[in-house]
C-alpha cells in the first residue's frame, strides 16, 4: 500500500460541495421538524418523528459523502449552458402549457425541449418517450390517483 504525501492529496469537489449542501439541508430539515412539531415518542409518534429522522438520515449520508470526497480526487466538471437552459425550458413549457391544453400535451412539451440537451436530436426516440411518460402520466395520476389533471383539453 503506497502512503500519499498529504501535498498531493487531491480532493473531489463535487462530491464534497454535494456532500456538504446535503448535510445543511437534512439538518435544517431535522430542525426545522423539531421545532414545528411535536416529535413524541418511538411508542406514540408524533408528527414530527417521521421527519426529524428524515433530515438525520440525509444529513448522515451527506456526511458520508463528504468523507469520500476527501479521500478520491476528482476535477470541476465542465459546465454545458445547453442542457442547463434545456431543462429549465422544459419545466417552463410544461408549466405553461397544462393548465391550458392538458397534461398529455404538456409532457410532449416537456420532453421535446427538455431532449434538446442531448446533442444529436433523435425525434423518434424522443417522441415514444413523450408518449409514453404521457400515458404514464395518465394512467398514474389522471385514473390512479384521481388528480384532477385533464389528459388533453379539447375546449379552451
Amino acid at each position: 500500500m503506497q502512503r500519499v504525501d498529504p501535498v498531493e492529496r487531491r480532493v473531489d469537489p463535487v462530491e464534497l460541495l454535494g456532500g456538504v449542501l446535503l448535510v445543511a439541508v437534512g439538518l435544517w430539515y431535522a430542525t426545522y421538524a423539531l421545532a414545528e412539531y411535536n416529535y413524541g415518542t418511538a411508542r406514540r409518534m408524533g408528527p414530527g418523528y417521521f421527519p426529524t429522522w428524515v433530515g438525520f438520515i440525509i444529513a448522515s449520508l451527506g456526511g458520508s459523502i463528504v468523507l469520500l470526497g476527501l479521500v478520491r480526487g476528482g476535477d470541476w466538471p465542465r459546465i454545458s449552458l445547453r442542457p442547463l437552459f434545456a431543462i429549465v425550458g422544459g419545466y417552463v413549457g410544461f408549466a405553461s402549457t397544462v393548465e391550458l391544453f392538458g397534461l398529455v400535451p404538456a409532457v410532449f412539451a416537456l420532453v421535446l425541449i427538455a431532449t434538446l440537451s442531448e446533442s444529436p436530436y433523435k425525434v423518434p426516440r424522443t417522441l415514444i418517450l413523450a408518449a409514453c411518460l404521457s400515458a404514464i402520466g395518465v394512467l398514474v395520476f389522471s385514473w390512479g390517483l384521481g388528480i384532477p389533471l385533464i389528459p388533453i383539453r379539447w375546449s379552451f
